[in-house]
């Protein structure tokens, strides 16, 4: 069956930073320490030989240089190949248009029709897939791993007695010739000695492309056939009586990470001056058949672990009876799997560490997993908001360095870029353009691994500071300085530097002009808040590096001037975030349930709405709860995950994991974009990214364990995780609150850490040495942390939350300067705190305390000239802790 996230007062961050370790460290080893229990995937029944078997029941494997699908049959096993630079024409329009194209199938012959005692899996602690079953009083097993350090696919065939293993070894070439929208495919399979070579060309770029397939067999005889048919030549190894044999398989194009690419205009000329891959290809396979099998495994592992163990997660789950299919069939009918939402979590670091690694292309929208001739939206990378969410998991689940792909095909593509800049500075604001063509450069749509695209009125250019909020996310969570000096810095400023000479003065603060927020329905308007959120937050990061570096950069003072006025947050009058300045009331422009939440992106995944904003993130909770949670997006549904995470609500966060993995989730737990089944990456990188957030956040620079965990998690634990200054960041909790905090600070500087009670706590080294600390309220402390050194909190009161007072009530006379307000009280408040919030405002100011009635006469001379006005009223308990949630109204000036 197929199923289906600004400082006050708009200030400059002052931070604090000392290099940087990507080293699989963590803190004392008292939390949830080693592996853990053995997360995996597994079934009972190969993966039927078709594309819904693909898509649904395909084990997924990858390395960078090819991702690989596993289906486990026992009479032929099918392996799908994915090479990333294999792109024909993406010309036209829709759900599929050419674009990438699948590069081999490759089939293994068997023969064994009457097995028993199956079962195939993918082990997400070893990266490593199996299959085994009975036959014929034989156990035959396979073990398949694809290994980024030697760029090589491995598979290890077995029978339990010896000689009694068989098999032909076929790999062929789909799609070949012409189609609808194929300009051509050619090739060509020849098998020679112990190897098997598939080569040939795609047209439309030049492609040339070629995998090479070595058989090591131990025992037996092995033979080589190569026979001709109408479509193609088919090159096949048959190995006969062995007792197990090693399958090597290395795959390449001529593609290459060069600016020319994209900028050469003739389709057919972009790779024409690049070598043809043998040469390549070959050095793979001979240095990996150079090893033994043991070496290649052991090398995969050392690589592959050492990212993939930095971070564990612990619900308390026990380790399933039933097959991965079943457990997923079951989820939406009856009490929720814990196992199944760890290993969704875990599943999404997995498919980040197959599908980006430096060198390689990054994942697109189907990741690094292909098997049509026409992927949905031609595999294409969108950078209004799948290239991010593929990449939100990169930081706070500890995988800094896999933003290295993105790095490299970014660092060539941008050179066009540049050009579309200075075109388009010279069309939208010709006054503001440098001749000599120091334009910066403007963000992109979309693009593929050989065209980026210009303007388009699906969003606005608010894209290309997205693009470079993610570069400096890979500084915030890592601080090291070169990192920021030579690669971070450069792309920021650039962008700012485009942004700077785009914006354009209306009525005393700077727009975008045109402006869309991606893909609703008005579009090329004016200043959305899409594009003003993304300028204010790409200019705030790029005046904070230049002070952190020292720089001192020519446009730097017209950055500093411009920030506050990009005036990136509008409130409307329904106590929301306004997604276009026209909007009065939420949902008078565009659809107000759509997929996207643009004008919440300075929530998540930027910083300019936090803990230090609280009318701002009141007004986002608005939002987000006129979004609904009615969309059944995959990728949306992720991105509720994490934007519920940041306003602090565990519950609602909870609701929109429990639904994508109800809903969205294939038995293989790729992500069902929205029926069909159709798959899409991002939601299975979103989630991983949104639970995260659920567990630990810090976007003001304040380290946040356990800030939203639902009720349905009352107990648990999690190691490794990221927090912005590089800190490492472990919890343990039961009964819903925290009873142990480790914090490795792997760069040293001020640690600013935020839990109730905190100040009460004991807070120790991890070697048991007391630590000095600075209280900020009751909540949150200040340690001088040492570079390498682990903080153990323990200890911590049990905070009973106040309960918010609500239905807040606004009576007012015309004319008058004064408003009565009334509300329902709290039970256990001992007195009430009003506080208003005037138009924008990021923050409320308090207008009166110790209320100990549940009404108020607020009397106040502005309250003839305020057109609109926030109000709060929050609860307070006799120990003076103030409810964190409040009631809330807006006045509208009569």
């Amino acid at each position: 069956m197929v199923r289906k996230i600004i400082t006050t007062g708009l200030a400059v961050f002052t931070l604090a930073w000392t290099g940087t370790v990507f080293a699989a460290e963590h803190a004392s080893g008292l939390i949830a320490d080693g592996p853990g229990k053995a997360l995996r995937l597994w079934y009972d029944e190969p993966a039927p030989d078709s594309d819904e078997g693909w898509v649904d029941r395909s084990i997924p494997m990858g390395n960078g240089y090819m991702g690989v699908n596993v289906f486990g049959g026992t009479t032929s096993e099918r392996i799908q190949i994915t090479e990333n630079s294999l792109y024909d024409s993406t010309e036209g329009r829709g759900l599929r248009h050419g674009g990438l194209n699948n590069f081999a199938e490759v089939f293994i012959d068997f023969g064994h029709n009457n097995t028993s005692n199956y079962e195939r899996d993918l082990n997400l602690n070893e990266g490593v897939s199996h299959v085994r079953y009975e036959q014929d009083g034989v156990e035959y097993t396979r073990e398949y791993f694809t290994s980024y350090p030697d760029k090589v696919m491995a598979i290890r065939l077995s029978a339990s007695k010896a000689g009694m293993l068989s098999f032909t070894l076929r790999p062929t070439i789909p799609f070949l010739g012409t189609g609808k929208t194929r300009s051509g495919k050619s090739g060509s399979v020849v098998a020679e000695d112990d190897s098997i070579t598939l080569s040939g060309e795609m047209s439309f770029f030049g492609v040339q492309y070629e995998g090479q397939f070595k058989v090591i067999p131990s025992g037996g005889t092995m033979t080589v056939a190569n026979a001709q048919s109408q479509s193609q030549s088919q090159g096949t190894i048959h190995v006969s009586d062995a007792d197990n044999a090693v399958i090597l398989i290395a795959v390449g194009t001529n593609y290459q990470f060069d600016s020319k690419v994209f900028l050469t205009t003739e389709n057919a000329d972009k790779l024409s001056s690049f070598p043809h891959p043998h040469a390549k290809v070959t050095r793979y396979l001979s240095d990996a058949a150079a090893k033994s099998y043991e070496q290649l495994l052991a090398s995969h592992h050392a690589d592959y672990k050492e990212i993939y163990d930095r971070v564990s997660l612990d619900l308390g789950a026990a380790e399933p009876t039933v097959c991965t299919d079943e457990l997923i069939d079951a989820y939406p009918e009856g009490e929720s799997s814990r196992y199944l939402e760890e290993l969704a979590f875990q599943f999404g670091r997995y498919m980040l560490i197959c599908s980006s690694r430096a060198g390689t292309l990054p994942p697109h929208l189907q990741g690094i997993w292909n098997v049509y001739s026409d992927p949905p939206w031609a595999s294409q990378y969108l950078h209004d908001t799948n290239v991010q969410m593929a990449y939100a998991p990169a930081f706070v689940a500890n995988m800094p360095e896999l933003f290295e792909s993105y790095v490299g095909f970014f660092n060539t593509f941008v050179p066009r870029q540049r050009q579309y800049a200075t075109q388009y500075i010279e069309q939208y604001n010709p006054a503001q353009l440098d001749p000599n063509g120091d334009n910066g450069w403007s963000g992109p749509f979309w693009t593929n691994p050989y065209t980026v695209t210009g303007k388009s009125p699906v969003a606005g250019f608010g894209t290309g500071s997205w693009i470079a909020q993610m570069f400096w996310d890979y500084y915030d969570y890592t601080r090291d300085p070169a990192l920021l000096a030579e690669i971070v810095y450069p792309v920021m400023y650039d962008q700012a530097n485009f942004v700077s000479r785009f914006v354009k003065d209306v009525d005393g603060v700077l727009l975008a002009e045109p402006s869309s927020s991606p893909e609703q329905k008005l579009r090329n308007t004016v200043g959305t808040t899409f594009d003003q959120q993304m300028f204010y937050e790409n200019h705030h990061n790029t005046v904070t590096a230049a002070e952190i570096l020292g720089r001192s950069d020519s446009r730097l003072s017209i950055l500093k001037t411009q920030l506050p006025l990009l005036d990136p947050i509008q409130i409307g009058k329904s106590g929301h975030i306004k997604e276009f300045r026209q909007e009065q009331y939420y949902g008078e422009i565009g659809d107000p349930a759509h997929r996207h939440a643009s004008m919440l992106l300075g929530l998540y995944p930027g910083q300019l709405i936090n803990d230090a904003t609280p009318a701002w993130l009141d007004s986002a909770r608005v939002s987000l709860a006129n979004r609904t949670n009615k969309t059944n997006i995959g990728w949306a549904r992720a991105e509720r995950i994490a934007m519920w995470a940041r306003v602090h609500d565990g519950d609602e966060a909870y609701s929109f994991y429990e639904a994508l993995l109800g809903d969205n989730y294939l038995h293989n737990l790729f992500n069902d974009h929205r029926g069909g089944p159709l798959f899409q990456a991002d939601a299975n990188y979103g989630a991983t990214a949104g639970v995260a957030e659920m567990l630990l956040q810090s976007q003001d620079h304040v380290v946040a364990p356990l800030t939203a965990i639902p009720a349905a998690w009352p107990e648990g634990s999690y190691r490794g995780l990221l927090a912005r200054g590089n800190f490492e960041v472990s919890a343990q909790w039961s009964g819903g609150h925290a009873s142990q905090l480790e914090v490795l600070s792997k760069s040293g500087g001020n640690l600013d850490l935020r839990y109730p009670n905190i100040t009460q706590s004991v807070i120790k080294t991890a070697s048991g040495q007391p630590v000095a600390f600075v209280h900020k309220g009751s909540d949150q402390v200040r340690i001088e942390t040492v570079k390498g050194q682990a903080y153990v909190v323990t200890d911590i009161p049990t905070c009973i939350p106040v309960i918010a007072p609500t239905n807040l009530k606004i009576s007012e006379e015309t004319g008058t300067s004064q408003i009565q307000l009334s509300w329902t009280g709290s039970k256990n408040a001992t007195s009430y705190k009003l506080y208003r919030a005037v138009g924008n405002a990021p923050d409320y100011e308090l207008i009166a305390a110790d209320i100990t009635a549940t009404d108020f006469t607020y009397q106040s001379p502005d309250l003839k000239q305020v057109d609109q006005m926030t109000i709060k009223v929050t609860a307070v308990r006799a120990d003076g802790r103030e409810s964190d949630g409040g009631a809330r109204a807006i006045r509208l000036l009569q």
